[in-house]
């Protein structure tokens, strides 16, 4: 009887640690999703961003490193290298060859996209049933992030939710629906529509 029970209590072992080694690690599943995004030739997702009392809701358009983002109050298009942010509110629009964290603050996504380079990736200790959610320590505090945190549900590699508590200034929660990938998006995506706003100033900041 006691054999019996050590075998029966070897095999129980023995699939809890080939299980372990199974599970896919935080950084393994960040790969993927940034492989998901950089490799995509396009995809479109709506979103709304939560920070303080304030709430936006709007749709990106994105391949790779560039993008395209509009809300009911500004627009922004990201070349890879120039970028134009159009502010309704005074009709303007300013030119600039942003940071990465300029980057980062103006697509939550380009923090997945690039996050090897600038964070260290970790399973959350309370998970949600149907998604797995992972923290992002940055290597470096001039990045001016205390930390942030990315849910995936499960079977996808594309986020549903980015929590982003800055060094300074109000913690953001960016809530992503209807992901579409493998679209063809043309380059001109990407670049500010000047034809579209005749009348508006360009403030060149470069």
């Amino acid at each position: 009887m006691l054999r019996r029970i050590l075998m029966i209590l070897g095999v129980v072992m023995l699939g809890a640690a080939m299980s372990a080694t199974a599970a896919e690690t935080a950084d393994g599943l960040l790969k993927k999703a940034a492989a998901g995004i950089n490799g995509s030739s396009g995809l479109t997702a709506s979103f709304t961003l939560d920070y303080g009392t304030k709430k936006v809701s709007g749709t990106i358009k994105a391949a790779g490193n560039k993008f395209a983002l509009q809300t009911s109050s500004t627009s922004t298009w990201y070349d890879g290298k120039s970028m134009w942010t159009y502010n309704a509110n005074n009709a303007e629009t300013t030119l600039m060859y942003p940071t990465a964290q300029e980057v980062a603050e103006a697509n939550p996504l380009s923090i997945v996209n690039s996050y090897s380079a600038n964070f260290t990736a970790a399973y959350a200790k309370g998970q949600t049933k149907g998604s797995r959610t992972i923290v992002l320590t940055p290597k470096s505090k001039q990045l001016g992030y205390k930390s942030v945190h990315v849910t995936i549900p499960d079977g996808s590699v594309y986020p549903s939710k980015l929590v982003i508590v800055p060094t300074s200034g109000q913690k953001m929660t960016v809530s992503i629906t209807q992901v579409k990938s493998g679209q063809k998006l043309p380059e001109s995506t990407f670049v500010y529509p000047k034809s579209k706003y005749p009348k508006v100033e360009i403030v060149d900041l470069r």
